[in-house]
Parts: structure tokens; C-alpha cells; sequence
């Protein structure tokens, strides 16, 4: 799909730094579109469905030692 700026729009996902995460499964408690799935038997958190995240910022906001960011491309920046 062709974005606002002439180039292929990219879905822009949380990010999970896997260094800070505690693999406690919050972020995917609190995603109200199951966009990060916690993976029991790797016991790690995957951002499993990018495309459907809404940037709520839910993951982020809720997970207690801040391993998540969210990546806003520049479609959704007001400039």
C-alpha cells in the first residue's frame, strides 16, 4: 500500500526490548487487540499481528520495567 509520502506504508509495531522484559505477560494482557502474543513455551512476548496494531500504547504504558516502545512512522506525525 502506497503511503502519504510516496513510499510503501510499513506497519510501525511495539518494539520489545528482549534485554529489559521480564517475560512477565502483561504487555499481552493489556493489548486490546492481541497484537503481542506471549509465546509460553519460549517464554517471550511476540509481536505477533503488526498490522493491527492501533499505537494505544497500552503495551507500553503497563509494562513495569519499560521494555517497550512504540515506532510512529512519519504518515502519523503531524509535521
Amino acid at each position: 500500500m502506497k503511503g502519504e509520502y510516496g513510499g510503501e506504508e510499513q506497519a510501525m509495531p511495539p518494539v520489545i526490548d528482549i534485554k529489559k522484559c521480564k517475560k512477565c505477560g502483561t504487555c499481552d494482557l493489556h493489548c486490546p487487540l492481541d497484537v503481542i502474543h506471549f509465546d509460553k513455551r519460549k517464554k517471550l512476548p511476540i509481536v505477533k499481528y503488526p498490522d493491527e496494531c492501533w499505537h494505544c500504547g497500552s503495551c507500553r504504558l503497563d509494562c513495569p520495567v519499560g521494555a517497550i516502545q512504540i515506532q510512529f512512522g512519519p504518515e502519523m506525525l503531524c509535521l
